[in-house]
């Protein structure tokens, strides 16, 4: 495919550290021979920790949401633009539903007007949004301005706040969606617009010639790697209490490292030493993501549990990349019936528990304990649906394809 010149909207990567799945798949892109420029919605200060986000940044603007000099250059441009600009405003009364959601995307609006400017001068054949929330709105104002093509990727929570789905799905020309559950629940929305959606996973980088440390020669305990962040949604709380029963069953020699940040660290923490699991259980903070990738390289994590649950106002899981990362180096993953994480987990690439379980959990952490066996199979396994189903180098081409003929 010749290469094309693409804008990347993101709500804040290469900055702040909750979008790093973006992180590999931007890189791919610029791999394949295209002209990258990315825009983050909200960019911070200081660029995220890791060698993605440095590179990523090179090919990256930051532009403030808000500031004195772009509200000048916005009214400028509608100065130029009137009607049009007009005519965007009240589409976003019309459509966002909310007054809420009015307010969020009418603050998109003067950051909106000036990327459209700077997109129509890098002469930009195509603009892709990471979310269906306020990054899309960025790049629908861009796309209505310059009458660019556009495209976003519906995740999980952004699908169901609904932020002007129907219009989006009308102006836009695909909508990717990283599940077979976003894709319904998205097509609930935009029933009229169901050619234009297509599931396209989330990739992850896959070594096909990579080989596992052979854990019969290591000899070592069990190390359990968790990186997600603590919030509700991970259930971090379940994985503390099915610890705490493995080790009062078979008092087995099992480690834990929870790799993240969040407003329930001191909560967790508090349980640890109240289960007297100090020295089971380790806060390792936010790991850059080249140096996780790194760490299962190694060898030396033996498993990954994200013991993920529905939070009680709905907020559940997609397929999410840690798990897959993991599964592409030939770790055994354990996981909950929540959200996509049985289409990623169906046919044996890993254990399913139920949520919210922590019987059920140590059950599943003693499997792995006692059948070395079976530890190696789900490994394989699960390499095998992640190389087939989850590469990142096949997803970025078919990606692609869409960006370049829809």
């Amino acid at each position: 495919m010749k290469g094309m010149k693409i804008a990347y909207i993101t709500s804040q990567t290469p900055y702040g550290k909750g979008e790093q799945f973006i992180l590999p798949e931007i890189l791919e892109v610029i791999k394949k021979g295209h002209d990258v420029v990315v825009i983050p919605v909200r960019p911070e200060k200081e660029i995220a920790l890791g060698d993605e986000p440095k590179e990523v940044a090179k090919f990256t603007m930051h532009i403030p949401l808000l500031s004195l000099n772009l509200i000048l250059k916005s009214f400028l441009i509608f100065i130029k633009h009137p009607l049009r600009v007009v005519e965007i405003i009240f589409k976003i009364l019309r459509h966002s539903g909310s007054l809420g959601k009015i307010l969020k995307n009418l603050l998109i609006i003067p950051k909106g007007l000036v990327v459209s400017e700077i997109l129509k001068k890098r002469k930009i054949n195509h603009i892709h949004a990471h979310w269906a929330s306020t990054p899309s709105t960025l790049a629908y104002i861009a796309s209505e301005l310059t009458g660019i093509p556009w495209s976003f990727t519906a995740h999980r929570w952004d699908i169901a706040e609904n932020n002007m789905l129907r219009e989006k799905a009308r102006s836009s020309n695909f909508i990717r969606v990283i599940d077979k559950n976003g894709y319904d629940e998205i097509l609930s929305y935009v029933k009229e617009y169901r050619d234009k959606l297509y599931i396209l996973h989330v990739g992850v980088k896959v070594d096909v010639n990579f080989k596992k440390l052979d854990l019969k020669k290591a000899n070592r305990a069990l190390l359990i790697a968790v990186p997600a962040n603590f919030v509700v949604k991970k259930g971090h709380i379940y994985l503390i209490q099915a610890i705490k029963k493995v080790i009062e069953t078979q008092n087995c020699n099992v480690y834990c490292y929870f790799f993240g940040k969040g407003l329930l660290e001191d909560e967790l923490k508090l349980t640890v030493t109240q289960l007297n699991l100090e020295d089971r259980i380790f806060f390792k903070g936010q790991l850059p993501h080249d140096e996780l990738i790194e760490l299962y390289r190694s060898g030396k994590i033996d498993c990954v549990i994200l013991p993920s649950i529905v939070t009680d106002d709905g907020e559940k899981e997609g397929i999410p990349v840690s798990l897959m990362e993991a599964m592409a180096h030939k770790i055994p993953v354990i996981s909950t019936n929540t959200g996509g994480i049985p289409e990623l987990l169906e046919g044996g690439a890993g254990i399913i528990v139920e949520q919210k379980n922590s019987d059920e959990l140590a059950k599943a952490i003693m499997k792995l304990i006692n059948d070395e066996k079976l530890r190696e199979e789900l490994g394989e396994k699960g390499f095998e649906k992640i190389e087939k189903e989850f590469n990142l180098s096949k997803i970025v081409e078919e990606l692609l394809y869409l960006m370049g003929n829809n």
